[in-house]
This record gives structure tokens, C-alpha cells and sequence, in this order.
């Protein structure tokens, strides 16, 4: 798997430790950021939507977190991106 930064665009990537929970940090030498890499950071459009319409139910941001176990600052930041569209 060739990492890319999405900072940048570059491939000068190196490897840079562990966080707490294992999974492998990178560092850009390019343009100094530091990444981890890997799908299971990102949500499909089917959950985010799901998460969405759940939240429209009334449930606290804090509930969502415990049931979907995505942060309140993911969903405030889809609730951003959905209101100025």
C-alpha cells in the first residue's frame, strides 16, 4: 500500500511511531504533518447517512457516540458540511 499525504500530495512518507491504541503513525517529510493511515477512519456515505437521520430523531450528540461510536465532533462537522450544501 503506497501512502499518499492529503496534505500535500506527496509520497515522502516515513513511518513514526504507535499511538496509544497501535496502530502505526506516519510522518510527511514534505510538509511536516503526521498521519495515520487506514480505512477504518473513514465512514461510508450509508453510515454518515444513517448517523444523520438518527440524529434528526432527537437523540443527543453524547447518545450517538455511545451507539454508533463516532465523536460528537465527526457529526457536528457532518451537520456543517450538510447545512451549507
Amino acid at each position: 500500500m503506497v501512502n499518499i499525504c492529503k496534505k500535500c500530495g506527496s509520497n515522502n512518507i516515513i513511518m513514526n511511531g504507535k499511538q496509544a491504541n497501535g496502530k502505526q503513525k506516519y510522518h510527511c517529510r514534505t510538509c511536516g504533518c503526521y498521519r495515520t493511515f487506514g480505512k477504518d477512519f473513514f465512514y461510508s456515505e450509508e453510515k454518515k447517512e444513517e448517523i444523520l437521520r438518527a440524529y434528526k430523531e432527537r437523540p443527543s450528540l453524547r447518545g450517538l457516540t455511545r451507539i454508533f461510536g463516532v465523536s460528537k465532533t465527526t457529526v457536528i462537522s457532518w451537520l456543517k458540511k450538510k447545512s451549507s450544501n
